[in-house]
C-alpha cells in the first residue's frame, strides 16, 4: 500500500505542479491583456477559478499524505502511548468515513447532477461538472492515503511511529 501511495502521491504532486504552472500563465495572460491591451481576455478569470479549485483539492490530498494539515495534538501528547494510538485510530476512521461519504460519494453525486443538468461554465464552454470532479478525485486520494495511515497506525507499537 505504501509503494502504491508513494507513486500516487508523486503523480498527484506533478499534476498539481502542472495545474499551478498553467494557472500562473493564465493569470499573467489575464493581467497582461488587461493592462497592455486594455481589455482582459474573457476566459482567463474563469479558467483561473477552475484551476485554483483543482489546485486546492489536490493540495489538500498532498498535504494529508504529508501530515501537513493543521492539527491540535495537545491531547495526544498528554495521553499514554496506547491511548494515543487508539485515539489516532478513531480519528483516522472518522476521517475515512467523512472522506468516503462526503467527498467521494457526495462529490460523485454532485458531479453527476451537474452532468445531467448540463450546467456550463460560460466563457470556457465546458460543463461545470469538470470543476466539481475535483472533489471526488481528491477524496479518493485522501481515502487511499488514510487507509495507509490506518494500517500503519494499527501495526505500529507506539503512536509516534505511525506517521505515513
Amino acid at each position: 500500500m505504501q509503494s502504491l501511495n508513494r507513486i500516487l502521491h508523486a503523480i498527484l504532486t506533478w499534476f498539481s505542479i502542472g495545474v499551478f504552472t498553467i494557472l500562473i500563465i493564465d493569470v499573467v495572460l489575464g493581467v497582461g491583456s488587461r493592462y497592455l491591451v486594455g481589455n482582459q481576455i474573457r476566459w482567463t478569470e474563469e479558467l483561473a477559478t477552475f484551476l485554483l479549485v483543482w489546485l486546492v483539492f489536490c493540495g489538500a490530498a498532498i498535504a494529508y499524505r504529508d501530515n501537513a494539515h493543521l492539527g491540535i495534538n495537545l491531547l495526544m501528547t498528554k495521553l499514554h502511548p496506547g491511548a494515543a494510538k487508539k485515539l489516532r485510530i478513531v480519528a483516522l476512521i472518522i476521517v475515512l468515513f467523512f472522506t468516503l461519504a462526503v467527498m467521494v460519494v457526495g462529490g460523485i453525486q454532485l458531479t453527476m447532477e451537474r452532468l445531467h443538468f448540463g450546467q456550463m461554465m460560460s466563457t470556457l464552454g465546458i460543463q461545470k461538472a469538470w470543476l466539481y470532479l475535483s472533489v471526488p478525485f481528491s477524496g479518493t486520494f485522501i481515502a487511499l492515503f488514510n487507509i495507509e495511515m490506518l494500517i500503519n497506525t494499527i501495526q505500529s507499537k507506539t503512536e509516534g511511529s505511525a506517521d505515513a
